[in-house]
């Protein structure tokens, strides 16, 4: 079989070689390949092998070049299924995946999740708890749209993902800091164009949750388990653990309104990560991700549950039902570190938490020589993870928290002057 990935994540380079060692032909089409070699130590074995082929494209956040590129490579070789990792191009592989006839996400459905203006206005008046928000399209707006909402809110690119230029804000001082900010801001990288499009919406205190559900081909939404995402704190909403598990006592509810918002905004097919903020209302929708969730969660689900759920995402690209990654008996969890200062790595290292109880695995995202940012910004501030598991979340959480003091991390910096 042969299957077209457009773009991908780190992480998500496991699913392409997972395909690969199972016999299939992937193509992968990314702006920049090089991107995936510098983040995932499975890239290079991956582009290397006899059944990938990497295209490198600058169209490939075209949606109409990207189609005719599509065509033309099923012309060649007929492609057998669609798919990706990449939040960023979620619209573009449901686009794709109708102009082949294969299988996939609604153009619609696909679009409502992405961009959180539209999850928004699809879903007020429906009775889903949402916060009060506003959305404007022209940045010369947002400031009257901040008094409407009133200090403090929450303000986010409509087409955002990994938290980045999501900010909490206090007050005017704030406010004019974030627009000077936002307005140097036109592209994402690697070829992916901001819209001009914001949300402002009150700030909602409480957990942050998510539901990962699948949606099968019949449109039958499977809701599997939740993950936990303890965050860094204020002004930005840096995500730093996850836990995957099921048992939460609102675990009916996040369900039920998962299914109904689903439904509602026309996500129709594969699998969907939808976040909430548990308030002292109830669960309040913050955000519907058309995609896998991304970070260290899959490996999560898989640990827990037996099942790869990248390799799900793309045996149910190929129109296979896939396995589905419920939560098992063993829970598994997980925490990024950043680093504390900027700097150079010069070492990153866990002798001392290797032989902890529940111990896993763990991975240092940079090499000795790169130059680090302070961990203060968005996820992209990571530097690493580890990866615990035990009986249940309390106690993953707990030996999580507890091995971070054991890690060696070694960096150079400059003398302050």
């Amino acid at each position: 079989m042969h299957i077209l990935m457009i773009e991908c994540n780190p992480n998500g380079i496991a699913g392409i070689a997972n395909a690969l060692e199972l016999g299939h032909d992937v193509t992968l089409v990314s702006v920049d390949p090089d991107f995936y070699l510098g983040v995932s130590p499975l890239a290079e074995a991956a582009y290397a092998h006899p059944k990938c082929q990497v295209i490198k494209s600058e169209q490939a956040f075209s949606i109409e070049d990207l189609t005719a590129l599509a065509r033309n490579l099923h012309a060649e070789k007929p492609v057998h299924g669609v798919t990706t990792y990449s939040e960023y191009h979620t619209v573009h592989t449901a686009a794709v995946a109708e102009a082949l006839g294969l299988p996939g996400m609604s153009v619609e459905g696909a679009r409502n999740a992405r961009h959180k203006h539209l999850t928004r206005t699809t879903l007020d008046g429906t009775g889903v708890r949402q916060p009060r928000f506003a959305h404007v399209a022209d940045p010369a707006e947002v400031e009257a749209a901040v008094r409407e909402i009133g200090f403090p809110c929450v303000v986010k690119p409509s087409d955002g993902t990994a938290s980045l230029h999501v900010l909490h804000l206090k007050d005017e001082q704030d406010l004019r800091d974030y627009l000077a900010e936002l307005a140097d801001v036109v592209d994402y990288g690697r070829g992916v164009v901001r819209i001009p499009d914001i949300l402002i919406e009150e700030f909602v205190t409480g957990e942050l949750i998510s539901v990962e559900s699948c949606v099968l081909g019949n449109g039958e939404v499977v809701n599997l388990g939740l993950t936990d995402r303890p965050l860094s704190g204020f002004p930005h909403f840096i995500e730093m653990g996850a836990t995957y598990f099921s048992g939460h006592p609102l675990q009916d509810e996040l369900f039920a309104t998962t299914t109904r918002v689903l439904n509602e905004l026309g996500v129709d097919f594969g699998f969907i990560h939808t976040e909430y903020l548990l308030s002292a209302d109830g669960p309040v929708l913050c955000e519907v991700n058309g995609r896998l969730i991304g970070g260290i969660v899959p490996s999560l689900m898989q640990i827990t549950s037996g099942v790869d759920p990248y390799l799900e995402v793309i045996r149910q690209a190929l129109g296979e039902r896939p396995e589905l990654p419920f939560p098992g008996e063993t829970t598994a969890g997980g925490h990024w570190f950043g680093a504390p200062v900027a700097g150079t790595v010069d070492a990153i290292g866990f002798d001392a938490i290797e032989e902890l109880p529940g111990f896993h695995s763990a991975l240092a995202y940079k090499k000795p020589g790169t130059p680090v940012t302070r961990l203060s910004r968005s996820n992209f501030d990571w530097i690493g993870h580890i990866i615990f598991t035990g009986a249940d979340r309390a106690e993953v959480n707990k030996r999580c928290e507890a091995a971070l003091d054991g890690i060696d991390l070694r960096m150079k910096v400059d003398v302050a002057r």
